[in-house]
């Protein structure tokens, strides 16, 4: 049977080009360009074996391998990340949960890199080394601008997920792209359950239409700053505010904002 790789990044030419590399090798490649549709191949099709680069558009990297690791516990396929800013990285490369890691680098000398890894892994038949260490194509250095893009990612993520409200972000097709852990726990289910879930899956029957209508009217209304109801989760009600993500004037999705209602007036008016 044919051997699958998915590859997941935003440079349709990086893509191409490690695609291209992967058919010379026998296998068949499924592509996706963000980590949304990482999730959704995967959940479409196996394979054995995923690259994925830590900076991606919908689902960040960091989070799509977590996710990765949790849904398919563990080891049934290797997990390759590949980014061009993997040295900025070295002391967090445990957080991240890939199998390997290869640091971006001159085409020549990345397809001679990648062509010996390949034959490493096909070849071998325990699982990955247990010590994190990334294989450069060529010499490599820390540069400061991509040290300063991961640290303003890094924070940005540990805000919401610090925020004692629910968060969650919603893409505009109405699938989650991101939860915090408040909102986790309200919802009272894992994050492995709710990425690329729709939205509306969260809420009970009765509720749905109420959310459907709030992402709709907050959408076509942009002077409406928000959309507020009630819910009820896990028996225990919860204020549930909808606002838009708009990015260089363009929608581009939804926040949810979750807030028990004990932190205030359950009968007090939300919008």
């Amino acid at each position: 049977m044919q051997k699958k790789a998915l590859v997941v990044d935003n440079d349709y030419f990086f893509v191409e080009f490690l695609s291209e590399l992967l058919a010379k090798r026998g296998y068949q490649v499924i592509k996706a360009y963000n980590g949304k549709q990482g999730i959704a191949k995967l959940e479409d099709d196996s394979v054995d074996i995923l690259f994925a680069d830590l900076i991606l558009p919908k689902v960040d990297g960091r989070q799509f391998f977590r996710f990765i690791r949790k849904k398919y516990n563990g080891h049934h396929f290797p997990m390759v990340a590949l980014s061009g800013s993997m040295i900025e990285q070295l002391e967090s490369l445990h957080e991240i949960g890939a199998d390997y890691f290869i640091a971006k680098g001159p085409i020549d000398q990345l397809t001679i890199k990648l062509n010996e890894f390949l034959t490493q892994v096909e070849n071998q038949s325990s699982l990955p080394p247990s010590d994190k260490k990334v294989l450069a194509a060529g010499n490599v250095y820390p540069r400061r601008d991509a040290m300063e893009l991961m640290n303003s990612l890094l924070f940005h993520q540990a805000v919401i997920d610090s925020a004692a409200v629910g968060i969650i972000i919603v893409d505009d097709d109405t699938r989650i792209l991101n939860a915090n852990r408040a909102a986790l726990e309200i919802i009272g289910t894992s994050s492995v359950d709710v990425l690329n879930r729709p939205i509306a899956d969260l809420v009970s029957t009765g509720e749905r239409a109420e959310l459907v209508n709030g992402l709709k009217l907050v959408k076509r209304q942009p002077d409406l700053k928000k959309f507020s109801f009630f819910a009820t989760h896990r028996s225990q009600v919860v204020g549930t505010s909808i606002s838009t993500i708009n990015l260089n004037d363009d929608f581009v999705g939804w926040v949810v904002v979750l807030e028990p209602a004990w932190q205030g007036d359950p009968k007090a008016p939300l919008n």
